[in-house]
């Protein structure tokens, strides 16, 4: 299998995957955009709300996490996502999907997809699976809008802040 439908099935199965979702804003103030800021070395960020689907479509599919942010030019930068973690054993144990460890982040911790350019920073924190993920450069496909660095520092950031 292609590796961009590797990631475009990994991406739809964190979206959908059918799990309870954490209590609604549970999560909603862990981490701002002047965090972001800080982790990222960029300047203009906005934190905005989950995009919505209207009539089954979602107007910008890369906002669609329970935390997005944003650069001042409307390019999406970070989306966060929060599951039960038994997702994280589930996505941990298929070795296709693994790049590296993270030390000392979480519980466990975890870089994907299993190829370049590396976008999501995954750890298990108590009972929370934490995806956090950059995006695909419009300009160039084969870049990610951050470097995994900037994705483990706002993951670290998170961590810090979850009981």
């Amino acid at each position: 299998m292609k590796k961009g439908a590797l990631l475009v099935i990994w991406l739809g199965l964190v979206l959908v995957l059918p799990v309870n979702r954490t209590q609604a804003g549970q999560f909603d103030n862990i981490i701002t955009a002047a965090d972001v800021e800080k982790a990222t070395g960029l300047s203009g960020v906005k934190q905005v709300p989950r995009q919505k689907a209207v009539d089954g479509i979602t107007q910008n599919k890369f906002l669609t996490g329970d935390l997005n942010f944003i650069r001042s030019d409307s390019q999406p930068i970070i989306e966060v996502q929060f599951r039960p973690s038994f997702a994280f054993d589930q996505f941990k144990g298929d070795s296709g999907f693994i790049k590296a460890p993270v030390p000392g982040l979480g519980d466990e911790a975890y870089t994907s997809p299993a190829f370049d350019p590396q976008t999501t920073v995954n750890f298990k924190k108590g009972a929370y699976f934490v995806a956090v993920s950059t995006h695909i450069d419009p300009r160039d496909k084969k870049r990610s809008v951050l470097k995994i660095d900037q994705v483990i520092a706002v993951a670290r950031i998170i961590a810090s802040r979850m009981k």
